[in-house]
């Protein structure tokens, strides 16, 4: 038999059984709570109907994969990813979504079989950029920064002027605390692509930091590209906060409500200027905010107990602290100042 031919059905067995082995076991397995609560969602019952009438439709299959991850019915959305890539191994996404899927479940050694998936999808795919950054940005957020670095070496040699290969080489320096070579990569990305919103982003973050007024316009050409950037306009506005500029800070954070009236950072954020201004009941209400848009928001507790302390109302804040100490037993803070309300 030819070798390549002995190869390529090598391969092909390979991905066989590393998506077996990724996947549920048991194709008959009870419908999981999280999937019994959305079969009244339209789109899930749109696609499960096109199904019914044509069950071996990879393509539909993969939708209504995508459709259970993002309702979070993970087990589901694994076992039509399993059937669509028994039908048709050769499609880069369905790789990518049962990457996601992986890392999103976040069990035991998820990520790493999260990792695997994206491996094999390389090899299947040694050529495809999309799948060897994907790969890159998984190999991160594990910090496996060396075998990250050896991914984008393989797409730079294939596009030595590929712009999210130095974005995400700038964010690999920057997560091992290397700035120097972070400004570097990341400048150098959007020297090549203008238009890379999220380099000039982390670009505005590094000099916000270094409390450099540069930042700002790092922050503004991210804006330029994309004027829903959120996390933008939030790093934009705690510049001014750092700098005392409190009005600017308010008007962005204002703005930030507006656009999107769960932004629980944003709220938070404008208390600790209230705070600073001595204005508590202010400064309260919007800890308040925080807590009830985001519930597991540990701080925003710690800190409406601090506005409830200054208010005078110590068993409130004390209710607080215990809220935040039990949410985080290593929050130091939180914990101090529950032990010293207690001995009142």
């Amino acid at each position: 038999m030819n070798r390549k031919i002995i190869f390529s059905v090598a391969v092909l067995a390979l991905i066989a059984l590393s998506v077996w082995y990724f996947m549920p076991k048991k194709e008959s397995a009870p419908i999981s709570q999280a999937a019994q609560t959305l079969q009244g969602d339209p789109q899930l019952t749109e696609l499960t109907e096109q199904l019914s009438k044509n069950p071996n439709n990879d393509t539909l299959l993969y939708l209504r994969a995508k459709t259970y991850y993002k309702l979070d019915a993970f087990d589901e959305a694994m076992l039509d990813l399993e059937r669509a890539m028994r039908l048709d191994s050769m499609q880069p996404m369905y790789y990518h979504l049962l990457a996601d899927i992986l890392l999103d479940y976040a069990r035991p050694n998820d990520s790493k079989k999260a990792i695997e998936v994206l491996k094999i999808a390389s090899k299947r795919f040694p050529n495809r950029i999309p799948t060897l950054l994907k790969l890159s940005e998984f190999q991160l957020i594990v910090r496996q920064h060396n075998e990250a670095l050896a991914t984008l070496d393989k797409i730079l040699q294939r596009d030595p002027q590929n712009a999210e290969a130095f974005y995400m080489a700038g964010r690999i320096a920057l997560d091992k605390g290397d700035t120097t070579n972070a400004i570097y990569s990341l400048q150098k990305s959007v020297k090549i692509d203008v238009e890379n919103a999220d380099a000039w982003f982390f670009l505005g973050r590094i000099y916000s930091i270094r409390d450099n007024a540069i930042a700002l316009q790092f922050f503004d050409n991210a804006l330029r590209v994309d004027s829903t950037y959120l996390q933008a306009q939030e790093f934009k506005a705690a510049f001014y906060k750092r700098r005392g500029q409190f009005d600017k800070a308010f008007q962005i954070y204002r703005d930030l409500v507006l656009r999107d009236p769960d932004y629980a950072e944003a709220y938070f954020d404008m208390g600790v200027i209230y705070l600073e201004l001595d204005s508590f009941s202010k400064a309260y209400q919007n800890f308040d905010i925080a807590t009830k848009v985001d519930p597991i928001f540990v701080k925003a507790y710690y800190y409406r107990g601090i506005s409830s302390e200054k208010l005078g109302n110590q068993d409130a804040a004390l209710a607080d602290y215990k809220q935040a100490s039990g949410m985080s037993p290593e929050y130091k803070e939180a914990q101090e100042a529950k032990a010293r309300l207690e001995k009142k």
